[in-house]
């Protein structure tokens, strides 16, 4: 092997001193032999690396598409407002200062439980605490003499009952004294019936019995004082003792007032134990004006104020969360003209695009007969309580309302906006027969939002193409 590389050697060294003489010798002849070869290279080596151009077939490559089916109704894209009533916002009721705030972020409270405390002042006066208590005391003793009154009252009113008892027994009293002066006032009418008979036969011889006739007249006089005073007491006896003379009539009516009058005030009394409670009730209210508190058990959310903040009635002050045993459902309520809610479609369901890129498929749950906000109707919707995190209090969700008549595809059908072209003389559209896009006259109507209605040149079951990007005769695929 050695000797074999030695040759070679010794070959390649003979023919370098070779080309170097001749070089030597013949400079410009070597030079152009060198550029003529270095040429037939470049030829050669240009021959060899041209690529063999293949005849290319002309095909037409197939597009996809996005397709609008002809019968389904037009989808109006609207803001609808969330209204969750697991959710509140806490403002206060009452000017003040914040004295103290007995929950923060994050932390649950219970229902009634305390939020925030206000004051009257920076000092931490309250005045509405002390008419609180000025209302609690005025309670707290008409309700403990409350009960002697009514005793008391009670009291007099038998009194008033035994003295109307012993006014009737004076007048028994009196009615049984009549018989006596009745007969006491006849034994002096008998008296003076004898005296008047003695007088006269006194009086037929006068001059021998002047003493006697004397002394007879004045017992007569005595007697008929005595039986006037007796028939006086007779007659003031009987008028006393009747039931129906004016004493025995006042009698009754002094009785009857007394107990009228006495009820009246035990009336009194029970009103104004109940005045007294509801007045402690209403400082008890006025009270807790200054302390608001949660309506529910839940979570708080956020707190806008801090202590010493000096609040005005409306001053937000916390948002509380409920997140369990929600009293109403979650509402989406949107807001549409007269025009668009009688055409709301109820075959087809509407597209609520919730938080967090989460569509729902609802019906409207009411479609108000009225306009409730302006000249703008309501569409309800009741969304379920398990999307209660995809959407805020308030907030506003995007929903695409379905626009058209129950005989959509069968009168007038809507098509999108987008997937028309219009030419100077006509309107035009792309649909798809036998996998290719074929263009199609229409005649266009009236446009609602984003469709607009096809009056002419469409049929019940044509797939309208919405994409732009393609001409008469491509071949196309639907994108499902």
């Amino acid at each position: 092997m050695k000797k074999v590389v030695d040759k070679i050697k010794k070959l390649l060294n003979t023919g370098k001193r070779k080309l170097l003489f001749v070089v030597e010798k013949r400079p410009f002849a070597s030079f152009f032999a060198f550029l003529f070869l270095f040429l037939i290279l470049i030829v050669i080596s240009n021959f060899l690396g041209t690529p063999k151009i293949e005849e290319e077939k002309e095909t037409l490559q197939t597009k996809s598409v996005r397709i609008y089916r002809v019968g389904s109704a037009p989808k109006l894209t609207v803001q609808a407002q969330i209204e969750k009533s697991g959710v509140v916002t806490i403002t206060s009721l009452m000017g003040g200062v914040v004295q103290t705030i007995y929950k923060n972020q994050g932390e649950e409270i219970d229902k009634g439980q305390w939020l925030i405390g206000l004051s009257s002042n920076y000092q931490g006066g309250n005045t509405f605490s002390l008419q609180r208590q000025i209302a609690q005391k005025q309670y707290q003793t008409a309700k403990d003499t409350h009960d002697k009154q009514k005793d008391s009252i009670d009291l007099q009113k038998k009194i008033a009952e035994k003295g109307h008892v012993m006014a009737e027994d004076l007048r028994a009293i009196n009615e049984q004294s009549i018989a006596g002066i009745s007969s006491l006032v006849s034994l002096n009418s008998d008296i003076l019936s004898s005296l008047d008979s003695e007088l006269n036969t006194l009086s037929q011889n006068s001059a021998s019995n002047s003493a006697l006739i004397l002394s007879t007249k004045q017992l007569k006089s005595q007697f008929l004082a005595a039986n006037n005073q007796a028939q006086a007491s007779l007659t003031n006896t009987q008028y006393q003792s009747s039931d129906d003379n004016a004493p025995a009539e006042l009698t009754d009516l002094q009785k009857n007032l007394t107990i009228k009058q006495l009820e009246v005030q035990k009336k009194m009394l029970d009103l104004n134990l109940e005045i007294s409670k509801l007045q402690l009730q209403m400082a008890q209210v006025t009270e807790a004006l200054m302390y608001p508190s949660s309506p529910f058990s839940g979570i708080v959310q956020r707190v806008f104020v801090k202590v010493g903040q000096a609040v005005t009635p409306g001053t937000q002050l916390a948002i509380i969360n409920q997140t369990t045993d929600l009293p109403d459902p979650i509402t989406a309520i949107a807001y549409v003209s007269a025009d668009i809610a009688r055409r709301i479609s109820l075959l087809e369901p509407s597209i609520l695009h919730l938080n967090g890129n989460t569509n729902l498929s609802l019906n409207p749950t009411y479609i108000t007969q009225e306009a409730i906000q302006g000249s703008l109707y309501g569409v309800y919707f009741t969304v379920p309580d398990n999307y209660v995190r995809n959407m805020t209090e308030k907030g506003f969700i995007q929903v695409d309302l379905p626009i058209g008549h129950y005989d959509t595809s069968a009168v007038i059908p809507y098509i999108p906006v987008d997937a028309i072209y219009q030419t100077k003389d006509q309107s035009y559209i792309y649909i798809i027969t036998d996998n290719k896009a074929q263009a199609r006259s229409v005649e266009l109507g009236n446009v609602y939002g984003s469709f607009v209605e096809v009056q002419k040149g469409l049929n019940d079951v044509d797939k309208v193409i919405l994409d732009r990007n393609v001409i008469a005769g491509d071949p196309v695929k639907i994108i499902q």
